[in-house]
């Protein structure tokens, strides 16, 4: 089904209802509802899947007209209501992360539990900030050019080095996916959703007070120490290592990403 706001045309997927409180999943910068798709059928929950802003089917009306992370909050609070959803099981992995992050902050009375998948808190000094914010404008003008080779680009970042190795069919779909983005929504998502645009939650963070499950690849160590230090930060945070994984769990070890779901949101 699809959604519209003032600015955006949301499209989100209902599975499997029950009188659970429903899981929500926000894929990552590039993904699509479907990032989700194998992880669902595996959980076997109630649980919704959107495309976030600017990816797939899920459109700025206007990409030339300002748009931000408050907004993306504000519409998300939106669609629950009209879902008549109270509270929602709230799991993001990379970019969708610091969107749930954000959206916790904004209305935590909405979420029942977080599941951060190798995420962060946002940048928390002004230089590395400034920087952030240049090199995803460059990146942006990359993908307005040429969708394709700013994906050729994308796909070998280290983050994902042993992905196609572990899970060469999830590898090969997530890469079709990524090619049937309209180049010029996801340049604009990657301005918008970028770190540079968002504070620093590390306040905010501490004041949580719902379960909070943090899940990091054994072979991603910069987001293994982010990990330990929001479990410093607050003592409802529960990390979890997902062995023979790097930054993707769901996809390249998703049977231990299931575990962690399963024997912790509904212990």
């Amino acid at each position: 089904m699809f959604i519209n706001t003032s600015k955006t045309k949301i499209f989100i997927r209902k599975l499997n209802e029950s009188e659970d409180i429903p899981y929500f999943f926000l894929h990552g910068f590039t993904g699509t509802a479907n990032s989700w798709e194998n992880t669902i059928k595996k959980l076997n929950k109630y649980s919704y899947v959107i495309d976030m802003p600017g990816h797939r089917k899920s459109l700025f009306k206007d990409i030339h007209s300002e748009y931000s992370i408050n907004d993306w909050c504000y519409e998300l609070y939106i669609l629950l209501n009209e879902l008549e959803i109270n509270k929602i099981n709230l799991c993001g992995y990379s970019m969708g992360g610091r969107m749930a992050i954000a959206f916790a902050n904004k209305f935590p009375d909405k979420v029942n539990s977080l599941i951060l998948e190798s995420t962060s808190l946002g940048l928390n000094e002004s230089e590395v900030r400034s920087e952030r914010f240049y090199n995803d404008k460059q990146l942006a003008e990359n993908l307005r050019e040429d969708l394709t080779s700013f994906m050729n680009e994308w796909e070998n970042n280290i983050l994902f080095k042993n992905q196609k190795i572990r899970n060469k069919t999830g590898w090969e779909e997530q890469n079709k996916n990524r090619l049937l983005h309209d180049k010029n929504q996801l340049a604009h998502a990657l301005e918008v959703f970028s770190p540079s645009n968002m504070l620093y939650y590390d306040k905010a963070f501490q004041d949580f007070d719902f379960p909070i499950h943090v899940i990091n690849g054994s072979e991603d160590d910069k987001y293994i120490k982010i990990g330990a230090e929001m479990m410093r930060l607050n003592p409802n945070v529960k990390q979890y290592i997902i062995k023979e994984s790097g930054h993707n769990t769901h996809l390249e070890n998703l049977d231990l990403f299931i575990d962690v779901l399963n024997n912790d949101i509904y212990e």
